[in-house]
């Protein structure tokens, strides 16, 4: 079974692929992250150049020591991912996990819209 765009792009992302994880990305694209403005991984990313701002800021901000889906579904054109992640922010030595849920509305075979809701609390104190 062929994997969906938003299975793809993790997959590229966690071989450091940043090129073919863009590849499923265009100018239309928002990456939403909710949570607090205040964090740079939180925010509206738009188009490549916003993902890939996004995508280098958590390869700056984290060492990632976990990220695992546990779950997929599909509805219509959307994805949904559960999972687990952790990862170590490098300017504070401290642990940031949380479990996570990822929805996406796929489009024409590319990720027209991403957010991703986890513990915005945990991310707090990990960098503090």
């Amino acid at each position: 079974m062929a994997l969906n765009p938003l299975q793809q792009f993790f997959s590229k992302i966690g071989a450091r692929d940043l090129p073919g994880a863009l590849s499923l990305i265009n100018e239309a694209t928002v990456f939403e992250p909710q949570g607090p403005a205040h964090l740079p991984i939180y925010g509206r990313f738009v188009g490549k150049a916003g993902v890939e701002r996004l995508m280098t800021a958590l390869s700056t901000l984290f060492e990632t020591e976990r990220f695992e889906i546990r779950q997929w579904a599909d509805a219509g054109d959307h994805v949904f991912a559960y999972g687990y992640m952790q990862h170590r922010v490098r300017e504070t030595g401290k642990t940031f996990a949380s479990e996570f849920a990822a929805v996406a509305r796929i489009e024409g075979g590319m990720i027209r819209h991403y957010r991703i809701f986890e513990d915005t609390a945990a991310a707090e104190k990990a960098f503090a």
